[in-house]
């Protein structure tokens, strides 16, 4: 009894702390899958201090904060910009000193003018004097003064041209990289003396429809101007270990001249984050389901105080972190996203607000060892977040991988599987450590179950080298055998079509069903015998569509996983009204004009005619189908050209079989097959809106006899 007592205050306890833990995150962390639902995820990272200017015992308080940055020693550096100052503080942010006057080259008392960004290396602070036009070095271990690079010189500037730099990052080599609010051309690149070396990753233009429509009627001078003006601009930077620069955007947005960006493109012309070589190319690995950018659902409600926020992601900072994670905050969201080297999305979080762990306005980000860094600008605050055991791990997963540890890194990603079944990336981690393993097999099930059928298709690629490699021989034997049996069948009913030349009352069911095969070679007679020397027969037609209905069912059934990855199972009914539904209505919707016009055929010609034209579909269907289960992903065009050979070579005979029936001329058919089209759309209105009335009939007759059962 005294255990019994003693268990039950135990698990009182435990839900105690449990629902406590829970209360002290007021954020939900989640990912998305690859139709774009959001799944919740276990939390990467919990809030666990809030840092005021109480807390760095500042006399003067904290105003406008810009910027946050921490060196390799893990010292903190903060922009207090209205404050024209730079604060220098430990890891455990007891201050330092700050830097704000200081004595220039000529011995003057200078001062900084409200600067908004700071980088640090080994030896110096560069401090973006945004106001005065500048970058200021100091010494990183005493603050004080060394030198200053003005604003660069070049006949590339424009006239006039304004400099005013918000963030810097400088290379191992001395290269100093600045991000000027004001230009428009790309990053700025300087040697360490402040030589002007050039602009690096200029962003991509995209004239509106009505600049394109404008520019007709400007002067050549001032279609020239306009060629010339860039509207994007960058908005911060950092740089890693091996000279990769990150820049940011937040020009991109609903309503801008790139509107026309949505969250799927992969595309890095408008992408709000890029990563630069030297070069200024953008060489970001984008390999996730969606690019790096930001929220995937922009136009519908989100979760928590950004329920309705809509339009992309407004990208503000963004912050490199150990094993290759990196992170970038989306200002008007105040949330996280945080993704590994390759692009894939590992977590989001965060949310608007004032409880601890929410952010008010969002300014900066920056990692701390493991510790992530976020800047307040509206309250002045760093809120400091713990990466928890769930985000341990993931990291462990990562660094196992980089490693090339596989067998550490799959017991990682199983470990994150437990704790998150909804985490496609975890399954991806498995696949690609079991691929390095040479396992291809269960590599495949992996990658299937997180539906990365590119990943899918290489392994497949190993599968079927290996497999070509044991039974080489075979292929050619197959393939000759198959063009043989080709060979054959069209030989024979090209024997048994030419026998059918001749006047029968009647003609079997195989005579009229192989003329099919002569017609889709020889439209204009085969056409013309079918209908005048009775060569065909509505059974042969109706069996040709019901072959092109079970080829539809077939390919529904039968494509491999690499082409069709989103299949939901066969739909039989679908299928059978995929085919049945335009058959029919064409055939209605050509009778009635054409009776109107003079066409000489009659309903049972244009069904028949019709149905056989449709032979080429699954001619080409069958053989395709059949052929995705032995090819790669990067060879799926071969399938999509063929199909639509398939569908070409179907459309044509429909439209010569209707000048052939009808008699009509060229011109003349091609405007009833069009007005066919529309007459089919309208009937499928029509067909639309009776069974719409219907249902409500339906509906009103019911509802009526449910009053009336229960009146009686």
């Amino acid at each position: 009894m005294k255990f019994t007592k003693i268990s039950f205050v135990a698990l009182c306890l435990a839900l105690l702390f449990t629902l406590s833990a829970l209360a002290a995150v007021p954020y939900a962390t989640y990912t998305y899958d690859i139709d774009g639902n959001l799944a919740l995820s276990p939390d990467a990272y919990v809030p666990d201090t809030l840092i005021d200017s109480d807390d760095l015992l500042l006399g003067t308080a904290l105003s406008s904060a810009k910027d946050l940055f921490v060196d390799s020693h893990e010292n903190v550096y903060i922009v207090d910009t209205k404050n024209n100052r730079i604060l220098v503080c430990d890891s455990d942010f007891k201050v330092q000193f700050s830097i704000g006057q200081f004595f220039n080259q000529n011995g003057i008392m200078d001062s900084l003018a409200e600067p908004q960004g700071v980088f640090v290396n080994e030896l110096e602070i560069f401090a973006a004097d945004t106001e005065n036009n500048r970058i200021v070095v100091f010494d990183r271990f005493t603050g004080e003064f060394k030198r200053i690079i003005e604003q660069p010189r070049s006949d590339v500037f424009p006239e006039g041209s304004v400099y005013k730099p918000v963030a810097v990052a400088v290379d191992t080599a001395g290269r100093i990289y600045v991000v000027s609010s004001t230009t428009t051309y790309g990053v700025i690149s300087m040697n360490s003396d402040g030589t002007f070396l050039g602009f690096l990753g200029a962003q991509k233009v995209t004239p509106s429809a009505f600049d394109i429509f404008w520019r007709n009627f400007q002067t050549k001078a001032q279609r020239e101007q306009s060629l010339q003006y860039v509207p994007t601009e960058y908005n911060n930077i950092t740089i890693d270990a091996d000279g990769f620069i990150y820049v940011t955007t937040s020009t991109i947005d609903a309503g801008s001249q790139q509107s026309a960006i949505d969250t799927k493109s992969k595309s890095a012309d408008y992408a709000p984050v890029k990563k630069l070589n030297p070069k200024g190319d953008d060489v970001m690995s984008r390999n996730g389901f969606y690019p790096p950018s930001g929220e995937v659902k922009v136009q519908t409600e989100g979760l928590g105080a950004d329920s309705d926020i809509t339009g992309p992601s407004k990208i503000i900072d963004v912050a490199l972190g150990p094993c290759g994670m990196w992170s970038i905050i989306d200002e008007k969201r105040s949330k996280v996203f945080t993704y590994d080297e390759d692009g894939n999305l590992l977590y989001i979080f965060g949310d608007k607000g004032s409880q601890l762990g929410n952010i008010a306005n969002i300014q900066s980000v920056v990692y701390k060892g493991t510790d992530m860094l976020i800047l307040d600008k509206s309250n002045d605050t760093i809120t400091i977040y713990k990466r928890t055991e769930y985000g341990d791990t993931l990291a462990a997963a990562l660094k196992n991988t980089q490693d090339r540890l596989y067998d550490q890194a799959v017991v990682h990603w199983q470990e994150i599987l437990q704790k998150n079944s909804n985490f496609d990336m975890a399954y991806i981690g498995i696949g690609d450590s079991l691929y390095r393993q040479g396992d291809y097999d269960e590599a495949m099930e992996m990658y299937q179950m997180a539906y990365a059928v590119e990943d899918y298709s290489n392994s497949f690629k190993q599968i079927r080298k290996n497999w070509m490699e044991k039974w080489i021989i075979l292929v050619p034997i197959v393939v000759i055998a198959f063009f043989v049996l080709v060979t054959k069948f069209f030989k024979y009913a090209n024997k048994v079509n030419v026998a059918g030349q001749k006047m029968k009352e009647k003609r079997s069911f195989k005579e009229t069903f192989l003329y099919a095969f002569h017609i889709i070679f020889h439209p204009f007679d085969g056409f013309w015998d079918m209908k005048h020397e009775k060569r065909g027969s509505m059974t042969a037609a109706l069996t040709v569509v019901a072959i092109t209905i079970l080829s539809f069912i077939y390919k529904s059934a039968g494509t491999a996983y690499i082409f069709n990855p989103d299949s939901q199972g066969v739909s039989y009914v679908g299928e059978i009204l995929g085919v049945l539904l335009p058959y029919i209505v064409w055939g209605i919707a050509n009778w009635c004009l054409t009776t109107l016009f003079d066409g000489e055929g009659r309903m049972r010609d244009i069904f028949m005619a019709t149905g056989y034209a449709m032979l080429p579909i699954p001619m080409m269907i069958i053989p395709t189908t059949i052929c995705s289960n032995f090819l790669l992903l990067e060879e799926g065009s071969i399938l999509t050209m063929i199909n639509i050979i398939g569908y070409i070579w179907a459309g044509f005979l429909i439209f010569f079989a209707m000048q052939v029936i009808h008699d009509f001329t060229l011109g003349k058919n091609t405007i009833m097959c069009i007005a066919t089209i529309v007459g089919m759309a309208f009937i499928m209105f029509l067909g639309v809106l009776f069974s719409g009335l219907l249902g409500k009939i339906v509906s009103f007759v019911y509802n009526i006899y449910v009053e009336l059962s229960y009146r009686m």
